[in-house]
């Protein structure tokens, strides 16, 4: 089955954008539950940017496996993805500021 089809449906786009939230889901629903272990501010801090690193490979091997299989469909999820690597860049800048450094 090819993958075309499945690109232009007009659920694509909604199913992308829930699926990109949910490492904040995890995340936030961690730091209610106090699950974030010892030292919450590290852990919440290491995960936004490793998270941020990852959909910046993601956006990065779009055009390429457009180009290799041929599905030029792709392209409408690059800008979705490289927004939300500005979403979690900037959450992992805030809490940066906000816990390491108060602000200041």
């Amino acid at each position: 089955m090819s993958l075309r089809p499945l690109l232009l449906r007009p659920w694509a786009k909604p199913m992308l954008f829930g699926l990109c939230l949910l490492p904040f889901a995890w995340l936030v629903a961690a730091a209610a539950g106090d699950q974030l272990g010892a030292n919450p501010a590290e852990a919440l801090e290491r995960s936004l940017g490793e998270w941020t690193l990852r959909f910046l490979c993601l956006v990065l091997a779009v055009t390429p496996l457009r180009v290799i299989t041929g599905t030029p469909q792709l392209a409408r999820f690059r800008r979705m993805l490289g927004l939300f690597v500005y979403f979690y860049g900037v959450l992992h800048l805030l809490a940066y500021a906000w816990f390491d450094m108060g602000f200041v």
